[in-house]
């Protein structure tokens, strides 16, 4: 136990990087055909943190905003030899937002999909595969599986990393919990080498007291059996604190330790090799965002009309109540006065401000909201327009499914557990993917389902799938459950309707019978039947009194 809460092994990652050009094309050269080894040539890469994706998310953040990249202008006045500082022009804008945003919501616009795999197989145990995938639907909702999921999305794109961890709370009930360093919390994921399989996992975050200084810090550690907190208080000394870090002193205690109710360790974990996702274009955001700020600065120094006079004698008269100058007396004939130009934007800025602002876009897969000049589109004209955010979402949803894989199962078992069906869900063969979220004509769709029902070459329960906007769960079972009842209710009406036919013959016989004066005898729907008999019940010429006689 002591070795799996020693925080000098445990809480150890690779951080994030970004490629420099040192070395770039720097190798030797050689003649075809000559025989060489391969160079061990090796990447200069800056080490970026996740507290440097923050620092670009946030416009308040940025380099542009930064004196000391870009320091403010400081002038002397030769009288009184003092400084003064005047402020530069800064503009940073929010695009790492704008494309974080977008990204995110091609990926978690619809809801995870669910289907079963396999071969179909005899009624009973197709109908308890539809029951249990049912069930399993129900547990990825009660434990709010699609919000954890968007957290989890969101934290990828924002800071390059999340995890997702089960648990059971107190009452017994499957929960699961999103981390992320947007939330405080620095992720330590350790995988075997081989089959990827998550090993440990831990946690480290920090208490702030009301000094704003961290007072303590906690880890939270994952294995496959146990779960671990610890805490270890921090000195305001930061001297001696160094020092009991130097010398292991500084070390944690544990506070709890309890098995988590798992087989395996209850975390999934999603690292983004690349890092934020917006990196790609957040140089060409920095060179924009420069750009954009000397503009700014330009005409601030150009804004107000710059006056000149020329000649002797020059006498300005301010209105007395505004300041302002209503005319100019100049004795000089010669003399005059007047007002710069202000100097118009060239064609070649505004060309630049232009590329930059395409290629941010371009480059982090974003696409401008197109004009539309029209009522809908059609929905290859839609795919073509965005196009290239449709295809980052489905390159990340590959990239994603073994994470989804990973939520999958901790449904299956901790809500199997919590519904006495474990053994079911964890036997079910489910396929389970995400659905990039597509700018789409509704009507197109349901049209397009519709004609593949009654053509035959799609079935009812893989539309409703397919419909996840407007279909439940429970869908199939709905649209049996009507059927059923219609078929009743149809059948009802028939025995009525029959009921009724069958009353109205009998009426119209009895009718015509009594016109004869004949008696009609019926029952329960049989034929009618015609008696013409005496007060003995004989018919005419037939007498039964000597047979009668014999017998008595």
């Amino acid at each position: 136990m002591d070795n799996i809460l020693n925080y000098k092994e445990i809480l150890v990652r690779e951080p994030f990087y970004e490629v420099l050009p040192t070395g770039y094309k720097a190798n030797r050269t050689v003649r075809r055909g000559q025989k060489v080894s391969e160079p061990n040539d090796r990447l200069h890469m800056r080490i970026l943190t996740q507290a440097d994706f923050l620092r670009m998310y946030y416009p308040s953040g940025h380099k542009i905003m930064d004196p000391q990249l870009y320091p403010d202008i400081y002038k002397q006045d030769p009288e009184t030899k003092k400084w003064y500082m005047q402020p530069v022009f800064r503009t940073a804008f929010a695009f790492q937002k704008i494309i974080a945003t977008k990204q995110i919501v091609h990926l978690v616009g619809n809801d995870i999909q669910f289907e079963l795999s396999g071969k179909v197989e005899e009624d009973m145990k197709e109908l308890r595969k539809q029951q249990a995938l049912l069930t399993l639907r129900q547990g990825w909702l009660d434990m709010n599986m699609e919000y954890h999921f968007y957290q989890a999305v969101e934290s990828i794109k924002v800071t390059g990393d999340t995890a997702v961890v089960a648990y059971f709370d107190k009452d017994g009930n499957a929960r699961c919990k999103t981390l992320s360093y947007l939330n405080g919390d620095t992720l330590y994921p350790h995988r075997d080498s081989l089959t990827g399989d998550m090993l440990l996992f831990a946690r480290k975050y920090s208490d702030i007291d009301e000094d704003g200084t961290y007072s303590s810090e906690w880890v939270e550690v994952w294995d496959d059996k146990y779960y671990y907190r610890a805490r270890r208080g921090l000195n305001k000394n930061k001297t001696l604190q160094k020092i009991k870090d130097f010398f292991g002193l500084g070390g944690y205690e544990i506070i709890e330790q309890k098995e988590h109710g798992f087989d395996f360790c209850p975390v999934a974990y999603h690292r983004e090799r690349d890092g934020a996702c917006w990196l790609p274009s957040q140089n060409t955001i920095e060179t924009y965002e420069e750009a954009v700020s000397y503009f700014c600065e330009n005409n601030r120094a150009f804004a107000f009309p710059i006056m000149y006079t020329k000649g002797d004698g020059v006498v300005f008269n301010p209105d007395q109540m505004t300041g302002a100058v209503k005319y100019v007396e100049i004795e000089d004939e010669d003399g005059d006065a007047g007002f710069l130009n202000k100097p118009d934007v060239s064609a070649a800025f505004n060309t630049q401000l232009k590329i930059l602002y395409d290629m941010i876009y371009e480059q982090s897969f974003g696409v401008k909201p197109p004009e539309l000049k029209s009522g809908d589109l059609p929905g290859v004209a839609i795919k073509l327009l965005f196009s290239p955010a449709i295809e980052l979402a489905i390159h990340d949803c590959l990239k994603l499914q073994p994470f989804l894989n990973d939520l999958v199962k901790f449904v299956k078992y901790a809500y199997g557990y919590q519904e006495n069906c474990q053994a079911t869900l964890m036997g079910l063969k489910v396929n389970t993917w995400i659905e990039p979220y597509i700018h789409q004509n509704d009507s197109e769709l349901m049209q397009n389902l519709q004609i593949g029902v009654q053509n035959n070459f799609i079935s009812k329960q893989t539309a409703s799938e397919r419909a996840t906007k407007y279909a439940k769960n429970d869908e199939i079972k709905r649209i049996i459950a009507e059927d059923l009842e219609k078929r009743r209710l149809d059948m009802q009406d028939e025995i009525q309707k029959q009921k009724a036919q069958t009353d109205n013959e009998i009426r119209k016989i009895r009718a015509q019978n009594a016109l004869k004066g004949q008696d009609v005898n019926t029952g329960n729907g049989s034929t009618a039947r015609t008696r013409n008999t005496d007060q003995w019940g004989n018919r005419p010429n037939e007498n039964n009194w000597k047979s009668w006689n014999a017998t008595h």
